[in-house]
């Protein structure tokens, strides 16, 4: 581009869409802080009150596992079917779909007055992070300048940890027994927020490009870029139209037949068409057209360049409809799936066994045996150094590498998590603050951001929305698993299921070493496995 890639724009979108990953991590953190208070756990009470809602719902341990984790179930069951509802919908229209779900289930839980409310209400907030977290790094990549995909790509951990932060401050408010639904409350106004704003961004201009509505995808790229109509340079215009053929072409490698049973973040949702040649001509004379209509500048470069644009337009526009989708069952079963399938299974479930929901759903409750009276400002202080480290850290991601950033990021969860086990056993306050800290700060330097990321790195283009469905599957059973069997290992065992966390992260230090790749600088399959 002749000008930086940074535009307001851009940053308008990233934001916006981001803040469906803000809402998930505010769900999985709001009921952290007033736990005590909903499960009725908590001594005081106020027998003052006017509302007509019960204070507070009875629950032990085990329930209360089950309406942490329940919300990983609805994330579970959306993240099964984002990726083809992205490719039917587009990414900005399902991005509005879960801003639906995102306003329902807070509006229940606001009002629940048992448990089984309780859960519905969690649930329902799960089904729009499930797609969210499957539609927003499909985005973010398909928006971004090439030279900023990393730190891009990385926004999307970034706003799940602001979440996190956001729910952990409003506890600090709002945890008593009255003003508890107040913080659940705060989760429906986010989606209403994030549902009137998202109408202002653009479709993906790659999704655009895979209908053939080449026309739009040059339109949302020149806004994304910060250009307007009458401020398009040829230079400008030749990488757009570089760009949008470059779509084209990738997918073209991978043509075949269409597999049906698949799903593909980069595929086409294909509509029925009579008569194929006739729709790619009328598209090709309604690109030209409409240019001609709205841009001077586009009119001139098309005659004075003697028809590059317009054959390169053609060109695009010829592509065919069909594209090879790789199926589950092939992408589960084919050898030269084996390795990434390994590998991103691998990753997506050490995000979440490593353990670090333990500190999202339960912190205040692991800390407050050691802070008594100032844990849920102890874990605020926590969460707000997560988004610093994940702030400094994404620079890096594009300049150190995802491998070692992974290994540091595991083995410093291991020895951390050893550290507090060892901290909250022998009631030592300052190692187990200071171990809490750094199991957290470690997260945020790889396992936090990377997964999200390394995906489409590490699988062939044919077969992204499959490994990403596959992997975020596990990733949402993981999250189940943890969110439910902590609060009853914790209750059975205490401080020793730190030990347990880390041994787990020792094994995942051995795996990530021995079967994930780096794949920085490499830009093919064959050259990520070679």
């Amino acid at each position: 581009m002749s000008r930086s890639p940074f535009t307001f724009r851009l940053v308008y979108h990233v934001a916006i869409v981001c803040l469906g990953a803000l809402q998930f991590g505010y769900h999985l953190s709001e009921l952290n802080a007033p736990e005590a208070y909903i499960s009725c756990q908590a001594r005081y009470r106020d027998f003052f009150r006017t509302s007509e809602l019960v204070d507070c719902i009875p629950m032990n341990a085990n329930q209360i596992g089950l309406v942490n984790s329940i919300f990983s179930i609805g994330g579970l069951i959306s993240a099964t079917v984002a990726g083809r509802a992205a490719d039917r919908f587009g990414r900005r229209g399902l991005t509005m779909i879960n801003c639906i779900s995102y306003i329902i289930g807070p509006a229940i839980m606001s009002v629940s007055t048992n448990f089984y409310v309780l859960m519905l209400g969690r649930f329902i907030s799960g089904l729009g992070s499930g797609a969210s977290l499957i539609v927003i790094p499909m985005y973010l990549n398909e928006i971004s300048p090439a030279a900023m995909t990393g730190m891009i790509g990385a926004m999307c951990q970034e706003f799940v940890n602001i979440g996190i932060l956001t729910a952990q401050v409003f506890g600090i408010f709002f945890s008593d027994f009255t003003k508890w639904r107040v913080i659940v409350s705060i989760g429906g106004i986010l989606g209403l927020v994030n549902l009137l704003l998202i109408p202002f961004c653009v479709e993906s201009p790659k999704w655009l490009t895979l209908r053939n509505r080449i026309h739009d995808a040059r339109v949302a790229l020149i806004k994304l870029r910060g250009l307007s109509h009458g401020d398009v340079a040829e230079v400008d215009l030749i990488e757009i139209d570089d760009l949008i053929e470059s779509w084209r072409e990738k997918r073209l490698k991978t043509v075949d037949t269409v597999d049906s049973g698949g799903s593909s973040s980069d595929s086409t949702y294909s509509e029925p068409v009579e008569d194929t040649d006739s729709v790619q001509k009328i598209a090709a004379t309604q690109i030209v057209s409409e240019i001609g209509k709205q841009q001077e500048v586009l009119s001139t470069i098309l005659s004075s360049e003697e028809g590059s644009t317009l054959q390169s337009t053609d060109s695009i526009a010829d592509a065919p409809h069909s594209f090879h989708q790789v199926s589950y069952k092939e992408f589960l079963t084919a050898r030269r799936f084996r390795r990434p399938l390994i590998a991103i299974i691998g990753i997506l479930t050490a995000q979440q066994f490593c353990g670090i929901n333990t500190m999202i759903f339960y912190g205040v409750t692991i800390l407050s045996a050691l802070f008594p009276t100032a844990a849920v400002l102890v874990n605020v202080l926590i969460s707000l150094l997560n988004c610093i480290v994940n702030l400094g850290v994404a620079p890096l991601v594009d300049r150190v590498g995802r491998r070692p950033l992974l290994l540091i990021s595991i083995g410093g969860m291991s020895t951390s998590s050893f550290l507090l086990a060892f901290g909250i056993l022998k009631n030592v306050t300052a190692l187990s603050g200071v171990a809490a800290t750094i199991f957290v700060a470690f997260f945020s330097v790889g396992l936090g951001p990377i997964p999200f990321l390394i995906i489409p790195e590490l699988t062939e283009a044919s077969s992204v929305g499959v490994a990403q469905s596959v992997g975020f599957t596990c990733n949402w059973i993981a999250v189940f698993l943890v969110g439910y069997l902590f609060p009853i290992l914790n209750e059975l065992i205490g401080g020793f299921v730190f030990f347990v966390l880390s041994g787990i992260a020792a094994c995942y230090f051995v795996f990530t070493w021995k079967f994930v790749p780096e794949t920085k600088g490499k830009m093919t399959f064959e050259a990520v496995w070679s």
